[in-house]
């Protein structure tokens, strides 16, 4: 039973990354301009391949019909990723689910770097995504979803979820800088003050980076990973209530879902952890007893 839901979280993990990436590609936009329009990087690329000027590129309107059509494409293809993430065992065809999936990945890893790039070399946003990578990356390695629960695939998880509660934990506290869109989620969901918003942010973010400590030490890894599934699938949930209004509420369900969606892997994941770690104890045991 433990097998069966291991598969089914795996999967839904990757379903509800690319699902959510694909619905914002689509109808928002990614943030590909922050590089494909970096004058400084491809302007020798773009003047040494082609007859156009930096300026000509630049300002061109089929350069940016370019781009808002690869931004189309690579979110259909995240939403092909997201259906054979789902149906990853009934689907044949291994070397092309394989390779969809693959260059979904790759989009989301380029995503991840435009963003850093975007706001400032801020590399922490890369690390946020840490968990959102490893549900395909699990996929990929399991071609045949035969999950082989050892301590160096638990491992490899724990670190990927680290990752993402260590940078988020140090945005909430306010160490490098604290995102608004924090603090105002925080006053409108809880109703509190921005003083005491920002307070409670930072024993969140505190708790984030215990907890990321704490996984790792097996008598503890259990309390701190069920704390990461609550927090994880409860600061997902957040971005629809603060961003949810009753005069409003197609177009609030439409700017806040996807934003759920594709961070609902941060609560799962932690849950997958759980259940893993759960199925390698008790085939232990057997063994410890002898």
């Amino acid at each position: 039973m433990n097998k069966l839901k291991i598969i089914w979280l795996v999967k839904i993990c990757a379903f509800t990354v690319f699902l959510g990436r694909a619905y914002q590609l689509y109808f928002f936009g990614a943030p590909f301009r922050a590089i494909l329009w970096d004058e400084s990087l491809l302007t020798p690329i773009v003047e040494g391949l082609s007859n156009y000027s930096w300026q000509d590129y630049a300002t061109s309107s089929r350069v940016n019909i370019w781009i808002n059509g690869f931004t189309k494409i690579c979110s259909l293809m995240f939403l092909l990723a997201a259906i054979i993430s789902l149906f990853w065992d009934k689907i044949g065809y291994k070397r092309l689910k394989q390779t969809i999936v693959s260059l979904a990945l790759f989009v989301l890893f380029f995503i991840g770097i435009c963003m850093v790039k975007d706001k400032n070399y801020e590399y922490l946003l890369f690390f946020e995504l840490f968990i959102q990578f490893a549900a395909p990356i699990l996929l990929l390695l399991n071609i045949r979803l035969d999950i082989i629960e050892n301590k160096k695939v638990i491992n490899g998880l724990k670190i990927a979820i680290a990752c993402t509660f260590i940078a988020h934990g140090l945005f909430a506290m306010g160490l490098i800088y604290l995102p608004g869109y924090f603090v105002d989620m925080t006053i409108k969901i809880l109703g509190l003050s921005e003083s005491q918003a920002t307070t409670f942010l930072y024993v969140a973010g505190i708790l984030d980076l215990v907890m990321s400590v704490l996984i790792f030490i097996p008598k503890l890894s259990k309390y701190a990973l069920w704390y990461m599934v609550f927090w994880g699938l409860t600061t997902a949930f957040a971005r629809l209530f603060a961003g949810f209004s009753s005069d409003f509420i197609a177009s609030s369900l439409h700017a806040s879902v996807y934003l759920v969606v594709y961070r609902l892997s941060h609560g799962l994941l932690p849950l997958l952890v759980l259940i893993m770690e759960k199925k390698l104890k008790k085939e232990k045991l057997p063994t410890n007893e002898n």
